[in-house]
């Protein structure tokens, strides 16, 4: 109980950062790249529809005990997105199996040191 507590606003903080981030880069590229080449619905749906992904392997992640399991979920969570991508739109496929990924490890890892401080500091208390 006591990794659900201290784990939970990680992935919350990482999960608001997700946004923060895909805001950065779609700025970035619009000002490098000057705008996409797609146009229409399609664009947004698959930037919503990666999200929501995200948020449900995280899930999974979260509750999975061993490391090699979490960290092969996120290895299926970016193959999915880079077929979903591949080969019609490159950049989007690079962009967004970086995006999750790094916030998916990102998560994993800071949530890891957490509970590491958080044990040490409990073993340590008289």
């Amino acid at each position: 109980m006591r990794k659900v507590i201290v784990g939970l606003p990680v992935y919350l903080l990482v999960g608001a950062l997700y946004f923060f981030v895909h805001d950065f880069g779609v700025v970035f590229y619009k000002a490098h790249m000057g705008g996409f080449t797609d146009r229409g619905v399609g664009t947004g749906i698959t930037a919503e529809l990666t999200f929501y992904f995200f948020i449900v392997v995280n899930a999974a992640v979260f509750f999975m005990p061993w490391h090699s399991i979490k960290l092969g979920l996120i290895a299926v969570m970016v193959g999915v997105i880079m077929l979903y991508f591949l080969p019609d739109n490159p950049v989007r496929a690079m962009a967004y199996s970086a995006l999750t990924s790094v916030m998916s490890l990102l998560a994993l890892s800071v949530r890891w040191m957490v509970e590491q401080q958080i044990s040490r500091r409990w073993q340590e208390a008289p």
